[in-house]
């Protein structure tokens, strides 16, 4: 396993790139962005020291779902790769189970957000309406839940759980 050092701004691996590393943050912070540098760029989760991230492309060997960004100077990371992995959780367990844990709370949040967006475009039901309006409908309600979600992560900068915020499902599904 090799340590690898970054200052703020450096990127670690782009969206896209195929890797069979991962990394365990030692020091500093990592954001983590889909479409970076591009307009529609969206901060998913900012890690710190003790968190993984990039085991997505070593397991499943796919490109990188997104582009990670060292956040501060001195973001230090060690990479494991699939030969150091066996060894790596051999001697630390503990970690492992930080790694389950980790990818449990993201699936839960995201499995959150999904619910709450289901029900954001189910809303009213609209028997009568021809297909041409109920598609356009849904299209706004997407629209909106994308804005929405994007104004709250601009806002707390912490990726929140949508199922979090009190009124948003009861909003969403009376527009």
């Amino acid at each position: 396993m090799k340590m690898l050092s970054f200052n703020k701004g450096e990127i670690i691996f782009k969206q896209g790139d195929y890797s069979s590393v991962m990394y365990d943050i030692v020091a500093g912070t990592v954001g983590v962005y889909v479409n970076y540098g591009e307009e529609n760029e969206t901060r998913l989760t900012v890690l710190d020291a003790g968190k993984f991230l990039g085991e997505m492309g070593m397991i499943e060997v796919y490109p990188r779902s997104a582009t990670a960004v060292a956040m501060e100077d001195g973001t230090e990371l060690r990479e494991i790769g699939e030969k150091e992995f066996g060894d790596f959780f051999s001697s630390q367990p503990e970690r492992l189970l930080e790694i389950m844990r980790q990818n449990s709370e993201r699936l839960r949040a995201r499995t959150e957000d999904f619910e709450v967006a289901c029900l954001a475009l189910k809303g009213p039901k609209e028997t009568e309406a021809e297909p041409e309006k109920r598609s356009k409908s849904l299209l706004e309600k997407a629209k909106k839940l994308i804005d929405f979600y994007n104004n709250v992560m601009a806002a707390t900068g912490d990726n929140p759980n949508l199922s979090q915020i009190g009124y948003f499902p009861y909003y969403f599904t009376r527009m």
